[in-house]
């Protein structure tokens, strides 16, 4: 059986498989959120599984794909610039964002789901890494992950301990962070970003199997499908209205803030003597106009934030990417 599927596989080239992954992909989004909003307001299905949905994401799925992902990549010298640009990006939004949240009058839990919704985007298939691989084909989509290969573990590293720090002083206020922080099930995946980079770097190479069967796929798609499921059972049309006014200040960031940010670097480089080529630049606009990321409701869910509104600022930011600015990205980059 595994011989059979192994040829059939096999038997697809890449461009194929390529269409298969996002198509698939469209299919694991408007699939999962449709079922998810259909189960909460037809069936019953109460939306605080939501959180146990996406614990489950988290421990079971997330460390074990950045695992698989990070240790095979290699990156080369004249790419380096993508993964630079793509953590300063996130880094200055999440500064000033926080800078700027904390003077709204919101309760704390309401000012982080902000700032993960303003800092963290989705650049992967359902997002920019799509559009860049509509517009420049393979290219596109390889520059759109080698643009991840810094945020991805910084996030891991930095964001999911301070999420942890959050959630022991909404027990206890004078509650610190200690190393057996590491042995909470949820934060897997920080061991498993510093053993993959280890392995990268010390030159043990990644099973075969792992790419002849597609693996990273597989769990790419259920895992996908169990969140994009459980930000549909949060999404209540009656509540979208509830936010309208952030909707306005998170599309700013995400829109308009973020890619002034992008292209200021892309000059500041030039003037520096880094010639990036036009499509390198292209990329690095199009990850820096995308919505908030799938990641940033899986968070807030799991770490008891404002699960409601990040589903609500996840479909509008979505929306308003697909219905805007990728009309607006194919009208220039086409």
């Amino acid at each position: 059986m595994l011989s059979l599927l192994s040829d059939c596989l096999a038997g697809l080239s890449a461009t194929h498989i390529e269409h298969i992954r996002l198509v698939g992909m469209l299919v694991v989004l408007v699939g999962g959120l449709v079922s998810g909003y259909l189960a909460s307001s037809r069936f019953g299905v109460p939306e605080h599984f939501a959180k146990k949905i996406m614990t489950v994401v988290l421990v079971c799925f997330n460390w074990l794909i950045a695992l698989l992902a990070i240790w095979p990549l290699q990156l080369s010298e004249q790419l380096i610039w993508l993964p630079i640009v793509g953590i300063a990006l996130v880094s200055i939004i999440t500064a000033l964002s926080t800078v700027f949240f904390y003077f709204l009058k919101h309760d704390r839990k309401t000012r982080l789901t902000l700032i993960l919704a303003a800092g963290l985007s989705n650049t992967g298939y359902t997002g920019g890494a799509f559009v860049c691989y509509v517009l420049f084909g393979m290219d596109g989509l390889a520059m759109a992950n080698i643009y991840l290969l810094l945020s991805v573990p910084a996030f891991y590293l930095f964001y999911l301990p301070y999420l942890k720090v959050h959630e022991l002083r909404s027990k206890d206020h004078t509650a610190a962070l200690k190393l057996d922080f590491l042995l909470d099930f949820r934060m897997l995946v920080i061991p498993a970003v510093i053993v993959a980079i280890i392995l990268n770097l010390t030159g043990v190479k990644s099973p075969v199997f792992i790419t002849k069967f597609y693996i990273i796929d597989i769990l790419v798609c259920i895992a996908s499908s169990l969140s994009f499921f459980a930000i549909g059972l949060r999404v209540k049309l009656s509540r979208l209205k509830n936010y309208i006014n952030l909707y306005f200040l998170i599309a700013a960031i995400k829109f308009i803030l973020t890619p002034a940010l992008a292209i200021l670097f892309i000059a500041l480089l030039t003037l520096a003597g880094q010639n990036l080529n036009s499509t390198v630049q292209k990329v690095i606009i199009i990850l820096s106009a995308t919505p908030s990321a799938v990641l940033m409701v899986t968070m807030s869910n799991v770490f008891d934030l404002d699960g409601p509104l990040a589903s609500a600022l996840w479909v509008v930011t979505m929306a308003i990417f697909v219905a805007i600015v990728v009309p607006v990205l194919f009208f220039l980059f086409a």
